[in-house]
């Protein structure tokens, strides 16, 4: 008993060290904090669009994304996306954090949500503004919302509505030549 005692009363670092994580936990909470840690490892985000196998710490996709995604890598708080098309997805990396920007058009609606590959919290420090504009340069759509975390799949976001959505027919009316105006800011809250 004073034994097991002992090695409850001990902090152990977590098992994604190597990834960046610094947590030190009690036994009674390493295998819940393990399970959704963010610092384990975790399959490239372009999986969902592109045919990538990555699989590795989060510390370690910058590298990644730059090497094997640089058509889809971006080092600025700021996006302009052009293309109207299903399943579009880039990465941002702005402010020492990495964030997965995805457009998707389901069942009559657009959607756009971008997400910080961190926890909850620290995706709650930043916001991102979708500005869509008409050719004219008269007409807009403009909306703010939070970044969601990755540990969120996109499906979930989309559903939420805590992101763009629209129906398809008025995005539509932003579209010349299968071309839209959408601008992407992510700024601090």
């Amino acid at each position: 008993m004073a034994l097991e005692n002992i090695a409850r009363s001990q902090k152990y670092p977590c098992g994604n060290r190597q990834g960046g994580c610094r947590e030190l936990l009690s036994i009674e909470h390493i295998a819940e904090h393990h399970a959704g840690c963010v610092y384990g490892k975790i399959k490239c985000p372009l999986h969902l669009i592109k045919n990538c196998s990555w699989n590795d710490y989060r510390s370690d996709l910058i590298e990644h994304g730059k090497a094997a995604h640089a058509k889809n890598f971006f080092e600025s708080s700021k996006l302009n996306s052009f293309l109207f098309l299903d399943r579009v997805m880039s990465f941002l990396s702005c402010f020492d954090e990495l964030f997965v920007h995805y457009k998707r058009i389901v069942d009559g609606r657009y959607y756009v949500a971008v997400q910080l590959i961190g926890t909850s919290s620290e995706a709650s420090k930043y916001k991102c503004e979708f500005t869509l504009r008409a050719t004219n340069g008269i007409e807009q759509i403009s909306n703010t919302f939070l970044v969601r975390s990755f540990t969120e799949d996109f499906e979930s976001s989309f559903n939420s509505g805590k992101c763009l959505r629209l129906d398809e027919v008025t995005v539509r009316n932003f579209v010349k030549e299968n071309n839209l105006n959408l601008t992407v800011t992510l700024s601090t809250v």
